[in-house]
Order: structure tokens, then C-alpha cells, then sequence
């Protein structure tokens, strides 16, 4: 348990590095906007709560799956399979940057 403690702290601190960097600073506003874009997406054409809406737009981008939310029309289908090949990768960018200012951390 203390290790991940540990680990969850190392993380923290590389977030906040990363804050000062314009690059990690860019994937940050990107994911924002994409969950924020997603949700809107959703809440309109599937007519989902904004919270589902969220929830769904989080899910897909981070490819965990939900089996009580999916898309029903032909539309959100095609933009989901969009949103998520394009978010994945903004996801993978965002893990990969923090992972670099997590170690960082290790080796001060």
C-alpha cells in the first residue's frame, strides 16, 4: 500500500512539472476540449445527460468500454469511431509526456 502512495505522489509531482511545459500544457487544453466537444456531441444528438455525456466521452477516449452507454445513430457511430482514433492518440501523448515528468522526479 505505501508504494502505491508513493507511485500516486511521483505522479502528482510530474503533473505539476509538466504544468510549465507548453507542449503538455497543449495535449491538457486538447483533451479538455475533446471530452468537452464529446460531451456536447452526445448530449444533443444521443440526448444523454451532461454527465453520461462526459462519462461516455472519457470512456471512449481512454478505450475502457462501458456496456450501458453506446452510441444508437448512424452519426454518433461514425463520430465515435473518429473521436476515439483521434483521442487515443492525445491520451497516449498525454501518458507518454507525464511518464517523462514522473521520471524526472525519480531521478532528483
Amino acid at each position: 500500500m505505501k508504494s502505491l502512495g508513493v507511485g500516486l505522489v511521483r505522479l502528482s509531482l510530474g503533473f505539476w512539472h509538466g504544468l510549465r511545459d507548453p507542449e503538455f500544457q497543449a495535449i491538457i487544453f486538447l483533451l479538455t476540449m475533446s471530452v468537452l466537444g464529446g460531451s456536447i456531441f452526445y448530449h444533443w444528438v444521443e440526448g444523454w445527460s451532461w454527465l453520461d455525456s462526459a462519462y461516455f466521452s472519457v470512456v471512449a477516449l481512454t478505450t475502457v468500454g462501458d456496456a450501458t452507454l453506446g452510441p444508437t445513430t448512424g452519426v454518433s457511430k461514425i463520430f465515435t469511431m473518429g473521436f476515439s482514433l483521434v483521442g487515443i492518440g492525445l491520451v497516449l501523448a498525454f501518458l507518454s509526456r507525464l511518464s517523462s515528468y514522473r521520471d524526472l522526479e525519480r531521478r532528483d
